[in-house]
This record gives C-alpha cells, sequence and structure tokens, in this order.
C-alpha cells in the first residue's frame, strides 16, 4: 500500500504601504511621516563695543545694583583723571542692535588732546554672511560763538549746519583688529589711512566700505564672516593730529597701556570752541549663499568730477525728414560716449563728422508723433548722483549760424526698467537737475528726440548726440 505525503507549506507574505478597504484579520502595514518642515534661516547682525577715552575704559560697574544699588550701570574706569573715574558713560554695551539707541561717540566736552579708541565686534548669528559699513557725517555745525573765537573766526550761521571746524580738526583711522584694541602690525586698515571727519565722509556723500564681499574680506583670506564667529573693527580718533605706531603683532594689550597710535592736539586755537560734529555709522549684513558675487556699493566722490556715459544699453533710430535712411557717419551708437567733440556752443563750425549719433524723427513723412528716435546709455563705473545744482549735461552738434532748434527728453532709472522723467524738452546743449525725477541717483539716461519737424528741411536728421555727461557723480 502506498502512501502519499502531502506536505502543506504556508509563508506569510507582507503588505506594504497600501490600505486596504474592508474588515477583517488581514496582514497590513502603514508608514507615516510627520511634521515636515520648512524653516527659513536668519541673517542676525548683532554688535557690542568696547569703548576707551584718553586710556579709560567704559565698562561695567561692579557695584551697580549689588552694594550701590544707586550706581550706573556703566562708568569710566582706569588711571587718568579724564573721563573722571566712577561717571557714567554710554559708549559701550553688550551685544544688542544698533538701533537701541547706542553711541559709539557721545563726547560733549572734548578738548584738544583728547583721543579713543573703540573696538566693535559684529556676529552674523548661524549663517555666512558680507558685511558693509557706512559712515555719514550729517552735519559740521559751528554753535555759537564765544569771544576767544571770534578772535580767530567768524560769527556762526544759525542757520547753516556745516560752518564749524571741529570735523576739520579730529583725526580717525578704521582697522581690521583681532579682538585686543590694539592697532598691530600686519592689521589692515579699511579707510583711506589717518583721515579727517571731513575728508573721512564727506558733506553729502556717505561712504560705504566693503568689509567682506565677493572682492575683499579686510580680516585677511576671502569669503564672507563665518556663521558663528566673530570679527573686530578697531577705531581710533584725536581732537588733533593722530599719526600711526602699531605694537607688534600679538602683542598688543589694551589702549590703556598702548593703543597703538599717538595723538597731538597740542598745536590747535580757538576755532573749535563749542563747534559740534555728528557721523552716523552704519553695518549691513547679507547672506551669502547663492550670493557668491555680492559687492557693497560704494558712493564716493569719483574723479574727475565730469564723467561721462561709458555703454550704450539699446537704441532705436529713427530717419531724416523725408523717411530717407540717415547718413552713414551719423548711426554709429558707440559715437554718443565718452567726452564731445564738440565745444558746447549754440553752433559747431566746423561740424565734427562721424563723431555723434543722430537719434532721427519717427519713421513716415506723414507721422504726427512728436517723439523720433531713442537711445539708453549706461554709466559703468559711476553713477549720477542728486548734487548742487544741476547734474546732468547734454552735448549736441549743430552746423551752420542759422538753424531750427533741436530738442530732446531725458529720463533716468537706476535699474533700467523703471523711468522717471527729468525734462521733457532741453534744446541743444543744455543741462538739468536729477532732482526732477524724484531719485537722488541713477545708472541709465534715456535721450529720445522731440524736436518739431515741421520746422526742419526735408534732410534733417532730428537731435545730434555727441555726449552725455554726470556733472555730480559718485563711484559705484
Amino acid at each position: 500500500m502506498k502512501r502519499i505525503i502531502i506536505s502543506l507549506i504556508v509563508i506569510a507574505g507582507a503588505v506594504s504601504a497600501m490600505a486596504i478597504g474592508g474588515t477583517g484579520a488581514f496582514f497590513s502595514d502603514a508608514e507615516t511621516s510627520t511634521g515636515n518642515v520648512f524653516a527659513a534661516g536668519a541673517i542676525d547682525l548683532k554688535v557690542d563695543n568696547e569703548s576707551y577715552y584718553n586710556g579709560n575704559v567704559c565698562a561695567e560697574n561692579p557695584l551697580a545694583g549689588v552694594s550701590e544699588p544707586d550706581q550706573p550701570y556703566w562708568t569710566w574706569q582706569g588711571p587718568n583723571a579724564f573721563p573722571v573715574p566712577g561717571t557714567e558713560c554710554s559708549t559701550s554695551w553688550e551685544l544688542s542692535d544698533l538701533d537701541e539707541g547706542h553711541l559709539f561717540f557721545n563726547f560733549l566736552d572734548l578738548k584738544p588732546d583728547d583721543e579713543g579708541e573703540d573696538t566693535i565686534s559684529l556676529h552674523v548669528d548661524t549663517n555666512d554672511a558680507w558685511a558693509c559699513m557706512n559712515l555719514a557725517l550729517t552735519s559740521d555745525d559751528d554753535n555759537s560763538s564765544t569771544e576767544p573765537e571770534l578772535e580767530v573766526d567768524v560769527q556762526d550761521d544759525e542757520n547753516d549746519i556745516w560752518d564749524g571746524e571741529l570735523a576739520q580738526n579730529i583725526d580717525m583711522v578704521w582697522w581690521a583688529d583681532d579682538g585686543d584694541n590694539v592697532l598691530e602690525e600686519g592689521e589692515q586698515i579699511i579707510t583711506n589711512s589717518i583721515e579727517t571727519l571731513s575728508a573721512l565722509a564727506p558733506e553729502n556723500n556717505p561712504v560705504q566700505i566693503a568689509l567682506a564681499d565677493s572682492d575683499e574680506n579686510v580680516w585677511g583670506g576671502q569669503g564672507p564672516i563665518p556663521g558663528q564667529e566673530t570679527r573686530y573693527i578697531g577705531k581710533a580718533w584725536c581732537f588733533g593730529t593722530l599719526a600711526l605706531s602699531p605694537v607688534p603683532t600679538g602683542q598688543g594689550q589694551s589702549p590703556s597701556v598702548n593703543p597703538g597710535v599717538t595723538c597731538d592736539g597740542t598745536l590747535l586755537g580757538n576755532e573749535t570752541q563749542t563747534d559740534g560734529a555728528i557721523l552716523d555709522v552704519s553695518f549691513s549684513a547679507i547672506q551669502a549663499r547663492h550670493n557668491d558675487d555680492f559687492q557693497c556699493e560704494v558712493e564716493t566722490p569719483c574723479e574727475p568730477k565730469q564723467a561721462y556715459a561709458d555703454n550704450v544699453v539699446a537704441y532705436d533710430q529713427g530717419v531724416r525728414k523725408d523717411g530717407s535712411p540717415i547718413n552713414a557717419d551719423r548711426t554709429d551708437s558707440n559715437d554718443a560716449l565718452g567726452a564731445p567733440q564738440s565745444l558746447g556752443l549754440p553752433f559747431d563750425n566746423p561740424v565734427p563728422t562721424g563723431e555723434f549719433f543722430s537719434l532721427g524723427f519717427d519713421e513716415g513723412t506723414d507721422s504726427t508723433s512728436n517723439e523720433g528716435g531713442w537711445i539708453t546709455v549706461e554709466f559703468t563705473d559711476n553713477i549720477v548722483v542728486d548734487g548742487l545744482g544741476n547734474d546732468l549735461r547734454v552735448w549736441e552738434v549743430t552746423g551752420g549760424s542759422s538753424y531750427p532748434v533741436e530738442k530732446v527728453k531725458i529720463e533716468v532709472s537706476k535699474d533700467g526698467s523703471s523711468w522717471f522723467p527729468v525734462a521733457s524738452s532741453l534744446d541743444r546743449d543744455a543741462e538739468a537737475d536729477l532732482a526732477s525725477s524724484g531719485l537722488d541717483w541713477a545708472r541709465y539716461v534715456r535721450l529720445t528726440d522731440v524736436s518739431n519737424r515741421d520746422e526742419f528741411e526735408d534732410t534733417a536728421d532730428g537731435y545730434d548726440l555727441d555726449a552725455f555727461s554726470a556733472l555730480n557723480c559718485a563711484l559705484r
């Protein structure tokens, strides 16, 4: 008798990440990811400051709120008679935002030969960041005139905040410090060596200094300030003549011992009595990630004072009044760049040939439009700024001794996209004020022919642009 043996083998399978409707005791599995989060990081610039004045330091008062509860929290401390040790001070503070009312300088009784040193520390939280510094002198006021001052100076003008002499007699220098408050050999000066306040940040010309951008890092090397690392800036000032005397590298102790600079105010007279100067100091930080080409915009007075447009962005040249093409020697748009070949006179005799760009009239002999051809030019090294008087000048070529007046419309832009009118119609060689546009600076200028074509003979070709210049400008 044969036996037939049947073996039944059961293996449990798996059901993964699938939801099946119904009831019953079936194998199952579920996978869930909860709490998925996107969170924006932060660029949170914090600043603290340690201030020295004539060798005494503004520091936390160890007695405040303890054995002497009525004592100020920050006081002058040190071995020197002035500022008086134990008196309240406000130019040092712990890590915080600058807009909480902190002042790097708050010295209201300066005397010649006074000097000071501060060390600023910058903290950019957890993210790498580029950093820039901005200095702006906002007044240099005579305030009032004492009898001794009037012997060597004129009476103050109460309506003029720039009639003082103090800013011209305070020397200052800024450098990339290592945190010891002392100028040492090898530490980079980040201003133009020693400068007076009036030269460091000229009237109405704020100066922005690159601390760390895509071109440079004042603390050495390249790249941004790393997150969670501290960088230090030292600054020294003297009511008189400041001189550099750096301490050997690594041997700086404190400004009370040797600040690395010397001050001599013994030659100052009474011109600065009661004068006051105000300097604004600000810092900015911007993310470095995905921002590899960032540069601090530098706005310092450009040289020479008169700068010319140096790039053609776009143009649409019109035609002659009769609709025929403009002569070939007047069609090169680059002839509108650089310095003019004309003299800026009402009529040019002889006419410089092949040296200007004709904007032309609107196409079509029966056109009723009063706007003809146009060109957009750019200042690549400079920007036009709103300064004293007119800020813009256009150079035009008109031959002969009697000819109808050619006219041009001027618009300006910061970005080449949004345009603001400066003048709807200017005659021939002319100047204009950037303030008419409502902008304080501009990089792009668009010029459009608006000549009255009815006044011209058939072969006329509209406004002949020789050059465009900035009468007030700043370096980019």
